[in-house]
This record gives C-alpha cells, sequence and structure tokens, in this order.
C-alpha cells in the first residue's frame, strides 16, 4: 500500500513537472484560423515542390488589425519550440505569430540560412530564392484570415537570423516593417570589397541602391553578450568568417560597426539598432523575450 502510494505521487509529480511544448500534440489543419495549428504552404509556384510549414498562433480578437511576425527558427529548424516560446510568453498580445519551418528534407542549410540566391556559383531568378516565398506567405496569411495590415515583421534567432539579415540586404520592395536578427552565427557585411556570401562583392548586389535599401531599412541586431563560446560545434571556422571575430557576440559586434561606418563613408541614412541582452548566451526564448518588443 506505501508502494503504490509513493508510485502514485512520483507519476503526480513527473506529470506535472514536464516542459510544456505546445506543438507536439498540434492539429495539422489545411487553414489558419484562431488557436495554433500547424498549415502546409505550397501555394507560392515557383517553390511549390519544396513546402514549409507555418507553426502558427492566432489568438481571439480583432484579426483584422493584429499585427503580423514571422519567426524564423535556428538550424534545427525547430518551429515548434519557437512557438512554443512565444505562447509561453507573449499568449496575450494580440499578435500573429508564425513560425516558419523550412524542411531540412526540402531545404539544405545554404538554402536556408543563404536563401537560395545562387546554385553551384550561378546566381539563380529572383522569384526561386528562399526569401522570395516569405511576400507570398504574407499575402496567403491575410487572404486567409482576412487581416488588412499593410506590412510585417520579422524575428530570426542563430540561423534564422543569418536568414533575416540577408532577407534584409537582398529582397527590396517588400512589405517589411521591422527585423530582429538575433545571435547570428556568421554576417554578410555590407563591403563590397569582400566575397559573398561574407561580403557583397560577386553577389550582383554592389550598388548604392542595395546599400542604402539596407541601411534604411529598421534592422535591430541583437546581441547575448555571453554568447561567447569559440568552440560551439554549430559555429562556422574559416579565414573569412573568423575575420568577423571567433563568436557570436564579437561578430554581432563587427557586423554592426562595419554596417555602421560603411553607412557614414557613404553619407547614407542609417535606420538599425544594436541590443545588447546582458547575462544571456545562446538562448533563442530569453533573447525574444527581450527583443520582441523592439518590433511593435
Amino acid at each position: 500500500m506505501k508502494t503504490n502510494l509513493i508510485i502514485s505521487l512520483f507519476i503526480t509529480f513527473f506529470l506535472c513537472s514536464c516542459e510544456w511544448k505546445s506543438d507536439v500534440d498540434d492539429p495539422v489543419l489545411n487553414k489558419l484560423g484562431t488557436g495554433h495549428g500547424i498549415v502546409t504552404y505550397t501555394d507560392y509556384e515557383p517553390l511549390k515542390a519544396k513546402p514549409i510549414n507555418l507553426h502558427f498562433y492566432i489568438p481571439e480578437g480583432d484579426i483584422k488589425t493584429m499585427p503580423i511576425v514571422f519567426i524564423l527558427p535556428g538550424t534545427g529548424r525547430n518551429a515548434n519550440d519557437y512557438l512554443a516560446a512565444w505562447m509561453k510568453n507573449f499568449k496575450s498580445k494580440e499578435v500573429i505569430a508564425i513560425a516558419l519551418e523550412f524542411p531540412q528534407e526540402y531545404y539544405s542549410t545554404s538554402e536556408y540560412i543563404e536563401g537560395n540566391m545562387f546554385k553551384k556559383n550561378e546566381a539563380l531568378p529572383e522569384e526561386q530564392w528562399s526569401f522570395s516565398v516569405i511576400e507570398a506567405i504574407f499575402s496567403y496569411v491575410k487572404a486567409e484570415t482576412g487581416n488588412q495590415v499593410t506590412q510585417y515583421s520579422l524575428f530570426g534567432h542563430s540561423a534564422g537570423a543569418q536568414f533575416v539579415h540577408r532577407f534584409v540586404t537582398f529582397k527590396q520592395n517588400t512589405h517589411l516593417n521591422k527585423a530582429v536578427a538575433a545571435n547570428s552565427g556568421w554576417y554578410t557585411v555590407p563591403d563590397v570589397q569582400v566575397e559573398y556570401p561574407y561580403g557583397l562583392k560577386n553577389s550582383g548586389y554592389t550598388d548604392n541602391t542595395t546599400l542604402s535599401h539596407l541601411f534604411g531599412s529598421s534592422l535591430i541586431v541583437a546581441l547575448g553578450d555571453q554568447d561567447i563560446d569559440p568552440n560551439d560545434n554549430s559555429l562556422r571556422h574559416d579565414e573569412q568568417s573568423d575575420a568577423q571575430g571567433l563568436y557570436r557576440f564579437a561578430r554581432g559586434e563587427y557586423y554592426y560597426s562595419e554596417g555602421e561606418r560603411i553607412s557614414k563613408a557613404n553619407n547614407m541614412v542609417f535606420n538599425w539598432k544594436k541590443v545588447i541582452v546582458k547575462g544571456v548566451a545562446h538562448d533563442f526564448e530569453a533573447m525574444m523575450v527581450q527583443t520582441i518588443n523592439y518590433l511593435f
């Protein structure tokens, strides 16, 4: 009897102490709606054979006027965990939050973080870029929900931040409002003397229009001041990336300072913001909590 009681108490404690993850039992749906779930998106014709999973949370309220944020996860493509973090911390916000999962079986690392701009060193048409699907998803979300906002925002962490800052760099004439690039592993620095993908040389985008668009964008470079491990096994090390610094915090400082320097040298407006999050290392939830209010 005593043994059974102990076992019952242990099971109760275990069940109550498990970490909640919102998408473990999320319904897979065929359309967006209030609540949370997953929709597989294939409506963008140039990438129709490469589906993207939209992990969404839409609160009750005036959906027509809710801001829209697209969340780009790290190299694990764990959009479910990012949506779980959003719902844990921001469920009361009247915001349509969609974490975008670019499945690894369809999108290689470079196709994700570098936007699929090149294949075998040959430039691809812009409509085939991974970056280009964002505008199509924005239109889809509005059509499905009746939302009437005219802009969206982006939040990306780690590999997602690589996607975000390159999206801001190379995609012009979009409906982007603001973007947070948090703890990127390495950067495409806006330097026309540095070879792509570490700089703009030979990217096809070295003109003043590209630079003025980039520097004029509302890009928030967010850096955890404890993201300083040079031996992180997911951190790239080669001559070009190490020229930016030996760990993520140093590389982010370098990227921001180079952007500021080059914009001043070209007499261009510089609208970036640098946000240093104290006491945080490579933690997507902590970075989200500390920086998301810069978007709204």
